[in-house]
Formats: C-alpha cells, sequence, structure tokens
C-alpha cells in the first residue's frame, strides 16, 4: 500500500510540472538591449481561459513589469521581463520578482497577427544542457530556434483587452 501512494505522489507531481517552460540561471541576453514593444503594454487575457487577466507596463525603456491577476480573488503574481531579438525572432525572458535567486522563463513572441492579438510558446523544459553565461544559452538558441520540439506543444494566444 506504502508503494502505491508513493507512486500516486510521484504520478502527482510529474503531472503538476508537467507544461512548465524551461528556465534558466541566464537570460539570453546579460542586459536587454531591444526597446519596449508599446504594442505589448496594456491588459491582456488569454483566449483560451478567463481564469486570469495580465498587465503589462513599461519599467523602463527596456523592461516590463507585468502582473497576472487572478480573476476569481484579485490575488497578483508580479514578474518582469524583457525581450531579446535572436535571429529576427523575439523571445521574452520573464522572471518572478519575488524568487531568489532569479531564473528566468523563456517564451518565443508571434505579434504577426497585429497589436491585439499576441502569440507566445515557451521554449521546451525539455532541455538537459546547462548554460554558464547568456552567449552560450543565445548560441544554442540560434541553433535551435527553427525547430518545432525546441518549444512546448501548446501555444498561448492573448487578446488585447485595454490599455
Amino acid at each position: 500500500m506504502k508503494k502505491i501512494k508513493g507512486l500516486l505522489a510521484m504520478c502527482a507531481v510529474a503531472i503538476l510540472f508537467m507544461g512548465c517552460p524551461y528556465s534558466s540561471e541566464n537570460a539570453i541576453d546579460e542586459k536587454p538591449v531591444v526597446k519596449i514593444m508599446p504594442s505589448l503594454l496594456g491588459k491582456w487575457e488569454q483566449r483560451s481561459s478567463t481564469d486570469y487577466s495580465y498587465v503589462i507596463t513599461k519599467t523602463d525603456e527596456f523592461n516590463y513589469h507585468i502582473e497576472k491577476i487572478h480573476v476569481s480573488d484579485g490575488k497578483k503574481d508580479l514578474y518582469d521581463g524583457f525581450l531579446s531579438d535572436v535571429g529576427g525572432e523575439k523571445f521574452f525572458n520573464i522572471w518572478d520578482e519575488s524568487a531568489t535567486p532569479k531564473v528566468y522563463y523563456l517564451y518565443k513572441v508571434d505579434m504577426s497577427g497585429g497589436d491585439a492579438l499576441v502569440k507566445m510558446v515557451s521554449v521546451t523544459q525539455n532541455i538537459d544542457e546547462k548554460f554558464t553565461s547568456s552567449a552560450e544559452l543565445r548560441k544554442f538558441i540560434e541553433k535551435y530556434k527553427g525547430l518545432t520540439f525546441f518549444y512546448d506543444k501548446d501555444e498561448d494566444s492573448y487578446i488585447k483587452t485595454g490599455k
């Protein structure tokens, strides 16, 4: 019976962490170099869910502040981030502002649908390589960014709902 409970607990943990994006101690760029895209600022909602709303504001010329608001209770999760350009593709480097040490989550950003629609897909968590610098991470992304298995299966679409 203990073995079954232990196995069930391990399965629950595995399910809990499925879909978590890749995390890195390094951002794609050591410091932000892509200026703020004004079209990203404002209030957003995920197309497939109304559980959360997101408010993206400008921190400075290069950095964003992101509030993830739980619609049910108004609780906020706070993140910061900046964009990197890797061979013409935009990637969001996002971190939880309360986390220590800082861990970056990486998302490919597609705004080809216009200013009111953003598609984001996370870099897969199945990357085993460890990078000691942003330059190493950037080189790796440049090499594999065109491959579908480099990203998670699910792409999230966000619709702009306000300024």
